[in-house]
């Protein structure tokens, strides 16, 4: 037994968090998951810093127990390098430590393999990333890039071994299928992906005004039980992933996707909607206003993603919901804010947070 930092999660997305931990190299695999209660406490590596901790749930420490001896992920890929190192320090030192793991798939950080150094070996190793995939239990190797600044956020993924970049995911449930080269995929999205499987909106009329691969619209649809998404996307790629898994999840019949600047949408679906999703980053803004004319005259629900530094939240939220009942004065609409939540997704940077506001408007008549 051993006194280890934990952080405990709900014991229904335990899972879940567990293996993006793994894939963010900060859970203790030397040690047992304990369950406490209805949570689940799961060890970390001395190492981590909380602050990179990409779920907002309490951390605490408890006695875990060691777990049986076995040859980790990382020290399989270790003994599968260094053979080809010649004991190269340099080298041995930047290994890599973290990778995430879509399907078949592995994907480095974009630092991972790189180098003069690095370059040498790979180039004499004709079997370099074969020895890579197999110690990893994977197919395909692939280097992470930036994502693009474009409308678009267009993902930047040079595939190193393989031929194709097709992957399908399975999360609660669902099956997401993307070409990983073309589009992104966040798997640190996860807890905000099952909080919209879980939202009370059955039957309703949505707008997801940045729809991507369909990362909330199929927990609306599949789980919420919604009538109808119409979902705005412009990345051919995203929307045939979106095609393809909306069709695969049995959901096509009541998923309109409109390839079109959502600004367009959200003006041709003024007054009808129940709820808008915006779901970008680093900032929803310049939607906010479309969105809030497109709720139905007695009101609705705005999902608003942002990226907010940590001393500015409150005042943000504040700021936010003013402004989208100035929109809605604007339109004629006499609203009041009837209820709001704040959701700490994750850390995006160093004091920056993204946060997810909903709001919830009511005209005065319908609130009285």
């Amino acid at each position: 037994m051993a006194m280890k930092l934990c952080l405990l999660v709900p014991l229904n997305v335990g899972e879940d968090v567990r293996r993006v931990l793994i894939e963010q190299d900060v859970l203790d695999r030397a040690y047992i998951p304990k369950r406490i209660e209805n949570e689940l406490a799961l060890p970390l590596v001395e190492s981590v810093e909380i602050d990179d901790i990409e779920f907002e749930h309490r951390f605490e420490r408890f006695e875990v127990e060691q777990a049986p001896p076995s040859i980790d992920p990382h020290s399989r890929l270790q003994n599968a390098l260094l053979p080809m190192l010649d004991s190269n320090e340099r080298l041995i030192q930047t290994i890599p430590k973290k990778w995430e793991r879509l399907d078949d798939l592995i994907l480095f950080q974009k630092d991972a393999f790189l180098g003069d150094e690095w370059t040498s070996v790979v180039e004499e190793q004709e079997d370099f990333f074969h020895n890579v995939a197999k110690a990893l239990n994977a197919n395909r190797i692939g280097r992470q890039q930036p994502i693009a600044a474009d409308q678009m956020r267009t993902a930047q993924v040079e595939l190193l071994y393989g031929k194709s970049g097709w992957v399908e995911v399975k999360d609660n449930g669902l099956v997401y299928g993307f070409d990983a080269t073309k589009v992104m995929y966040s798997s640190g999205n996860v807890t905000e992906r099952h909080r919209m499987a879980s939202t009370p909106a059955e039957g309703e009329v949505v707008i997801d005004a940045y729809a991507g691969i369909g990362y909330y619209t199929m927990q609306l649809l599949v789980h919420a039980k919604v009538k109808h998404v119409h979902a705005c996307e412009i990345n051919p790629n995203s929307i045939h992933a979106l095609e393809w898994t909306a069709k695969h999840n049995q959901v096509q019949s009541r998923l309109t996707i409109h390839p079109q600047d959502n600004q367009i949408t959200l003006k041709e679906f003024e007054g009808t909607v129940d709820r808008v999703l915006l779901g970008y980053l680093p900032s929803s803004e310049a939607a906010w206003e479309p969105a809030t004319r497109a709720l139905k005259a007695t009101g609705g629900t705005l999902h608003i993603h942002m990226n907010v530094e940590e001393e500015r939240i409150e005042s943000w939220c504040e700021e936010t919901m003013q402004k989208c009942v100035q929109y809605a004065k604007d339109a004629g609409r006499n609203w009041e804010v009837v209820s709001h939540h704040l959701e700490k997704v994750k850390w995006y940077a160093p004091r920056i947070r993204h946060v997810v506001l909903d709001v919830s408007f009511s005209s005065m008549s319908s609130a009285s």
